[in-house]
């Protein structure tokens, strides 16, 4: 975990915080499951469009959560397989943007379409679960 906290600090102090954003959401999207982006895929091709996609889905990504007009990204815990057997407060809170970058890749790919993933809170920052709400402009 100790390397991981030195990475992230050494990013963080030689980029600003949008450069550090962009470097940890692009790692995030690296790591994006490509049986996951090709399920999706096939959903949004039988479906057409976002609202059926969503709701269907949302069946087999079950964080996936639709509340009102809003389209949110619950975990119960932190998935990220480099963390997710060590204590999250020994994690740097910058890390969470390789989820962002997660999310972005997943939902691009399945649309097609530009995605906004903004993080709301996340065990890591100390708060009971993750959560992202998720926008297509």
């Amino acid at each position: 975990m100790e390397w991981l906290q030195r990475v992230v600090e050494g990013i963080d102090e030689k980029s600003t915080d949008a450069e550090c954003s962009k470097i940890l959401e692009q790692r995030g999207r690296d790591c994006a499951p490509q049986e996951l982006i090709e399920k999706a895929k096939q959903i949004y091709k039988k479906t057409k469009s976002i609202g059926p996609f969503l709701a269907e889905f949302s069946e087999i990504f079950e964080m996936l959560a639709l509340e009102d007009d809003k389209i949110t990204v619950i975990y119960p815990r932190c998935f990220c397989h480099h963390i997710a057997t060590e204590c999250p407060k020994e994690v740097p809170d910058k890390y969470c943007e390789c989820s962002v970058g997660w999310l972005k890749e997943l939902f691009e790919q399945a649309t097609g379409k530009d995605v906004e993933v903004e993080l709301l809170g996340s065990v890591v920052r100390g708060e009971e679960n993750c959560r992202f709400e998720i926008r297509f402009p």
